[in-house]
């Protein structure tokens, strides 16, 4: 039996998190999550993960160590800049979406309002790359 792919959410509202862990519980529930509250906190614990997560949800905005330089230290370390990031915001500028892509993110998406809408996206954007894109995650 194969391990649950390992989610690793990093985002610094306790208010959101909260609602991930009930969306991914009660609506994805194949997947394994792991929560962390700033970039900082997710980069000191991962060497400490039992295995390297499939997939990183990646808010852009966070004291400490925000999500686009969070994402930079992810790329550049052999280990793992195969890791696929998602990063996510509320209210990212152009530029700073662009940024994010130059330095190598694999997806953007803006944080809905609507709790249905969150859970398609999230939904989708984990059966894209947990999934469908299964042989790409698994060679990290």
């Amino acid at each position: 039996m194969t391990a649950a792919p390992l989610v690793c959410i990093v985002d610094d509202t306790a208010d959101y998190r909260f609602l991930l862990e009930e969306l991914f519980s009660h609506y994805l529930p194949t997947y394994s999550v792991r929560f962390f509250t700033d970039g900082r906190d997710f980069l000191n614990q991962l060497p400490f993960l039992s295995s390297l997560p499939n997939l990183v949800l990646l808010d852009q905005h966070m004291p400490i160590l925000d999500g686009h330089e969070t994402l930079l230290f992810l790329k550049e370390q052999s280990r793992y800049k195969k890791i696929p990031v998602v990063m996510m915001s509320a209210d990212a500028s152009a530029e700073e979406i662009n940024d994010c892509f130059e330095t190598g993110v694999n997806s953007f998406l803006r944080k809905p309002t609507d709790f249905t809408l969150l859970k398609e996206q999230l939904g989708l954007t984990c059966r894209y790359w947990l999934e469908f894109n299964l042989k790409q995650v698994e060679g990290v």
